[in-house]
């Protein structure tokens, strides 16, 4: 439980991926926990199973976007003026892309799920499948044939329980299903392979220098909140102390000058933090921006 604690304190990719992970999990037992159930009623199959497929990852994945660290961050960052410092696109770029890519793990693992589970697509496309080349519905004449390939996914629909069509029809979607979620997750995880890789060797020195300063601007983040929890404590503490210790006439003597020496202190820092936001120093050993150029 320590290494837990320690690795989720040693960076804001730690966060990011603990973040990730609890997403990803969250998405598995809301999975689990919802009993999917085809309403067996044509012109509504391929909609409700759309619905599920689709809206749980666009929800999981505006929540990866604001509970991430990096969104917070990232606003500032672009929408500063530039200062002393310029900005580095290729950092902004590279956070953006690390926090895309996390907030894309509970989606796409919702939907790999669903296809490798093979429901979803039974209840969405039976309605679209000709019965003739699965042997048809000859022995039901007294249903129509848009009634019968709805009511395919509903095992509990007696007069196709034990048809040799429906559940031909079905083994077909679910094989197609799963063909297509078990090509899906070997494509990610190539694609993953390959850009984490790959593409570092056709750029190393650039590759390096983002992630230094990716690093850099992590810590600076870091240090700026723990600044700022100290200087919140100091106040907070000399404030309370000024209150509570001496005597009676002895703070009504010094009200104004204990008064003064309280308030101003946050306030001076207030406008410590409002420059730094309007204009962050250079980096030792960088130069200014050139403004005329």
């Amino acid at each position: 439980m320590e290494k837990v604690i320690k690795y989720l304190k040693s960076g804001a990719d730690a966060k990011l991926n603990a973040v990730c992970g609890a997403i990803v999990l969250t998405s598995m037992i809301v999975y689990k926990a919802y009993n999917f159930r085809c309403p067996c009623i044509p012109g509504f199959n391929k909609p409700y199973a759309l619905m599920v497929l689709l809206a749980p990852p666009f929800i999981f994945f505006f929540v990866g976007v604001l509970v991430s660290q990096y969104c917070g961050s990232l606003t500032i960052e672009y929408s500063r003026p530039e200062g002393s410092r310029a900005k580095n696109k290729k950092v902004l770029r590279q956070k953006l892309i690390a926090m895309i890519s996390r907030a894309l793990a509970a989606p796409l693992l919702w939907i790999l799920v669903c296809f490798l589970d093979g429901k979803l697509l039974v209840c969405a496309f039976s309605e679209t499948l000709d019965p003739e080349q699965f042997g048809g519905f000859a022995d039901f004449p007294e249903y129509d044939t848009a009634v019968l390939l709805a009511k395919v996914p509903c095992k509990n629909f007696d007069p196709l329980s034990k048809s040799s069509t429906r559940k031909a029809i079905s083994r077909f979607l679910k094989f197609l299903s799963q063909g297509i979620g078990y090509i899906s997750v070997l494509t990610l995880i190539l694609l993953a392979a390959l850009a984490r890789c790959m593409l570092p060797l056709f750029n190393t020195h650039e590759t390096l220098q983002v992630r230094y300063w990716t690093k850099y601007s992590d810590m600076e983040e870091k240090f700026f909140e723990e600044m700022c929890i100290e200087h919140n404590h100091k106040i907070a503490d000399k404030s309370m102390k000024n209150y509570f210790e001496g005597s009676r006439k002895e703070r009504e003597e010094e009200v104004y000058y204990e008064r003064k020496k309280i308030t101003d202190a946050p306030i001076e820092t207030l406008v410590y933090v409002d420059q730094w936001y309007k204009s962050r120093p250079p980096i030792l050993g960088e130069e200014p921006p050139d403004h005329q150029s």
